[in-house]
């Protein structure tokens, strides 16, 4: 599994097949509304996609997965394993409707009303094409006030296909999304062959955002969480982190976004990261915070490094549970306190609070923080590093989780956001930057930086002190 952009996604060339609702209109009028609203990250996501959408942009805050099976695609056992799929989740079987009073309401809609029928194009003269095709059907189907809100399809090769899902951000993140492509094609070959599917253990997404609303109104002031955040914004100017990087833009709008993936270590050196890394207390989690707070000072010359992590809040005995499960936490470092070790203790400290105190939402902490005062809400998105170990997501050596890819939605940013994923070739840095030279050339150094840094953490055992800034002469 790797992650990156759709636009680089390059398989065999044939008919196109989707999956689609079979009776749309009897599917909507099924559903009733749900006294599970939607969940604190379903409420920022629908009011900006709403906005987008009346402002007539495109829809890009999505999640795509993508891999090539090595089967001829029998299209109906497809069509059974994608009703089975959909029916077997409740949050695929929501859609939402944002009110002209900007209210959020959960439709839902029961099991049996969901039936997904076949249809067939004629193959794309090119990739580009190909693009467009999948660009134009996530626009129209991967939102969140359709059912299902993904669009779902195949180019058919003949001995080989390749599978296309993306859902609407709302339903799912990369972690679910990965879950629902190995499920998927489990229960396609099941149906293939007449046998009983081997799924993983999966629970209700409806009572997991009921008792996440339940736990933040438990939050108060005094709270250890909320102190650690008070004391955080309070040094950061109170409001959500911002990247520290030249990305190239004049003023606070959001810019067109550009996906770059490119490997950062091989195998063997994230696996000495690791070990140096616990034998200092930490993890390799915060030696990948430690090194990027390093990599960050050399290229812009800022010794403070902010910015927030995703934590996920999914049960691990339910991994196959469909939604969208995290929370998330920050991340204040020096980069100039102490050698390396010192640094990686710092990050491990931090992370270890937030993974401690992870039953509390952030969305009832910052809540909690805005009516004192203690944080400014800036209805932008905040500067995110994502890590996530592909090895320990579904099978990892099942055919079609070795040939994946799960793809983020590339829209409109203010940030370099970062997602660094493990696998066993190492490890590898996906960025989303504004689409212009400038940002282009800072992720370019801040990667030759992160790379200096984790062979260096890998290799020397000794304090290693970062090079004086050398920003200005960064080509």
């Amino acid at each position: 599994m790797i992650a990156g952009a759709l636009t680089d996604w390059r398989p065999a060339l044939g008919e196109l097949v989707w999956w689609t609702p079979a009776d749309e209109d009897a599917t909507y009028a099924a559903g009733v509304v749900s006294d599970v609203g939607p969940s604190f990250l379903q409420q920022d996501h629908l009011r900006a996609a709403h906005a987008r959408r009346l402002a007539g942009g495109s829809h890009r805050a999505v999640v795509t997965v993508t891999t090539e099976v090595s089967l001829p695609l029998d299209a109906e056992a497809m069509a059974r394993a994608l009703t089975d799929f959909a029916r077997a989740h409740d949050e695929l079987r929501s859609r939402f409707v944002v009110g002209d009073d900007g209210a959020l309401t959960r439709y839902l809609t029961p099991a049996e009303a969901i039936t997904l029928t076949t249809r067939r194009e004629s193959a794309p003269r090119d990739h580009e094409a190909l693009v467009d095709v999948l660009h134009h059907r996530i626009d129209r189907d991967a939102t969140h006030d359709r059912i299902p809100g993904w669009s779902v399809g195949a180019v058919d090769a003949g001995s080989s296909f390749a599978l296309h899902v993306t859902f609407d951000h709302s339903h799912t993140d990369g972690s679910a999304a990965i879950e629902a492509l190995q499920e998927i094609v489990v229960r396609f070959r099941a149906h293939v062959t007449g046998t009983e599917p081997e799924l993983r253990p999966a629970g209700s997404h409806l009572a997991h955002v009921a008792d996440e609303v339940r736990r933040a109104a438990a939050v108060t002031a005094d709270d250890p969480l909320v102190r650690h955040w008070r004391t955080v914004l309070a040094e950061n100017g109170r409001t959500v982190p911002r990247t520290a990087l030249d990305i190239g833009l004049d003023g606070p709008d959001p810019a067109p976004a550009v996906a770059i993936d490119e490997p950062l270590v091989d195998a063997a050196t994230a696996a000495a990261c690791e070990s140096r890394a616990r034998a200092a207390g930490g993890s390799l989690s915060a030696a990948l915070f430690a090194t990027l707070a390093r990599a960050q000072w050399h290229v812009t010359g800022e010794r403070r490094y902010f910015t927030s992590t995703v934590l996920s809040t999914r049960d691990p005995a339910l991994p196959g549970t469909q939604g969208w499960m995290c929370t998330f936490a920050p991340i204040a470092l020096d980069a100039d306190a102490g050698d390396p070790d010192d640094l990686v203790r710092a990050a491990a400290q931090q992370l270890r609070h937030a993974r401690d105190h992870i039953d509390r939402p952030v969305h009832g902490v910052l809540a909690v923080l805005a009516a004192s005062g203690d944080f400014v809400p800036d209805a932008s998105s905040p500067q995110m590093v994502s890590y996530l170990d592909f090895r320990r997501l579904a099978d990892p050596n099942a055919p079609e989780i070795v040939a994946g890819r799960v793809m983020p939605g590339v829209g409109r940013t203010r940030n370099a956001n970062l997602w660094i994923n493990r696998n066993d070739d190492g490890l590898r840095l996906l960025s989303h930057v504004p689409d212009n030279p400038v940002a282009r050339r800072s992720i370019a150094a801040l990667h030759r930086s992160l790379v200096a840094e984790l062979t260096s953490y890998a290799r020397v055992p000794a304090p290693v002190r970062c090079p004086e800034h050398v920003g200005a002469q960064v080509p």
